[in-house]
């Protein structure tokens, strides 16, 4: 297949590109941090909706789009809403649907599970929205605009995705060895999955049949402090080194549950969020 890949320098875009590329497809990529075009990779700022326009519609035909951009921050979002919104539903939306009338197979928008409230565990693919943050609320007028631009149109739904190069674990494990203490939430859940299960979730929806909507979660959920905590028993460092700490302190707000009913491939492997930690620290050390 040759498929475009918005967000290209990404953790998912990045790694989805390497793998897709291995595997013999053809691989396009647009990211604002591409300094100069060449024959596969493209600048393109989803700041400015017409400009994004005008690149795509440059681009070779493509047999699949993917959708793995925008501003993910939750303070970012809350703090700079109307470029946030460009960015994560005007520009992203519009490219949808260009290559819907295009003819696009496949158009995949990658979402998060803060399209709901965290209030109940393993929510179900077809739950009332629920969004209690401004990145959530984008995520889903996002998701609702894009599903309606017809059956070319699939919705990937992830917990937090963490990788070797994801910033806060970065940060956790250089102050832990270095035998500094860090804070950590008991208040707020995660259900983290790894890049490489992510981007084996977004293949199996690309070459296979799937629902409109597929989620993609950890088994279980784990708090922040539970995850900080392993991170220091398997670098040897005494638990001590974590110190609890609740959202209020620091201007977040609680989450009780993160997980979703995940959609079952058998390509891959559910996996618990601990596992998932451990295998992510084992690279990165």
């Amino acid at each position: 297949m040759r498929v475009l890949i918005i967000g290209s320098t990404g953790v998912i875009g990045s790694h989805l590109g390497e793998t897709l590329k291995q595997k013999g497809n053809e691989v396009f990529g647009t990211s604002r941090r591409i300094d100069a075009n060449n024959q596969y990779s493209f600048r393109l700022d989803l700041a400015n909706t017409a400009n994004a326009i005008e690149v795509v519609s440059r681009l070779p035909k493509m047999d699949a789009v993917v959708i793995s951009a925008g501003m993910t921050g939750l303070r970012e979002c809350e703090k700079n809403p109307e470029l946030s919104r460009i960015v994560n539903i005007s520009s992203q939306v519009e490219i949808a649907k260009w290559y819907v009338q295009s003819g696009c197979q496949k158009v995949i928008f990658l979402s998060s599970n803060r399209v709901f409230d965290g209030k109940t565990a393993n929510v179900k693919s077809d739950a009332k929205y629920s969004p209690t943050t401004e990145y959530g609320r984008q995520k889903t007028q996002a998701e609702e605009q894009i599903l309606g631009l017809g059956d070319a149109t699939r919705v990937i739904r992830f917990t937090k995705v963490i990788s070797e190069n994801s910033k806060l674990l970065v940060d956790w494990v250089t102050k832990i060895r270095a035998k500094e203490q860090i804070s950590a939430f008991t208040d707020v859940s995660i259900s983290p999955i790894t890049k490489k299960s992510a981007c084996s979730v977004i293949e199996s929806v690309l070459f296979g049949a799937s629902a409109s909507i597929v989620q993609s979660s950890a088994v279980d959920e784990i708090s922040y402090f539970e995850m900080a905590c392993s991170i220091a028993e398997q670098l040897g460092a005494d638990k001590s080194t974590v110190r609890q700490q609740i959202a209020s302190e620091v201007g977040e707000k609680v989450l009780p549950h993160s997980s979703l009913e995940c959609s079952v491939f058998t390509s891959v492997e559910p996996m618990s969020s601990l596992s998932a930690v451990r295998q992510i620290v084992k690279e990165m050390v």
